[in-house]
């Protein structure tokens, strides 16, 4: 049960549609992530501080995780942790702390390779890394305030 709601999640995700659009636009409109990758690959200053976005928000995930997880006082966060659905949540949190991580990976792999990879798989990878790691914090953002007015009325 739990690997075929895992496998729902990632297939049915905004994530997944981010990846199928930048593949679209790797194959049909390649300049765009060309042109990216391209100033990565002249200009150094963007070096010193883009790789380090997906990781700020990757910590800021891990941050909203636990506000989706414990939202408030022990009596309410238990009440939330007795609810029957509270497995589909707590993995929806992980899948989408994974696939932070999975941005930093990325990210640092373009910082890395930088001079061996062609500059339009660079400006691919930035690009794809950069608006998976946002649309997670942004789930997670309107998760936990969700969350949070749910309990609110139980109160």
């Amino acid at each position: 049960m739990k690997t075929l709601e895992s496998f729902r999640v990632i297939i049915i995700s905004p994530e997944t549609l981010i990846v199928l659009t930048s593949i679209f636009i790797y194959n049909y409109w390649p300049t765009f992530f060309t042109h990216i990758g391209h100033q990565f690959k002249t200009n150094n200053e963007i070096w010193k501080f883009t790789p380090t976005i997906p990781l700020a928000i990757s910590g800021f995930s891990v941050q909203y995780a636990w506000k989706i997880l414990f939202p408030s006082e022990k009596a309410l966060n238990s009440l939330l942790i007795s609810w029957p659905g509270y497995w589909k949540l707590k993995l929806r949190v992980i899948l989408s702390i994974t696939l932070c991580v999975v941005c930093v990976f990325f990210s640092i792999l373009i910082w890395i390779y930088s001079n061996s990879l062609p500059e339009k798989v660079i400006g691919t990878i930035f690009i794809t890394t950069i608006m998976i790691s946002l649309t997670v914090a942004f789930n997670q953002i309107l998760a936990a305030l969700k969350i949070r007015e749910l309990l609110e009325i139980i109160r």
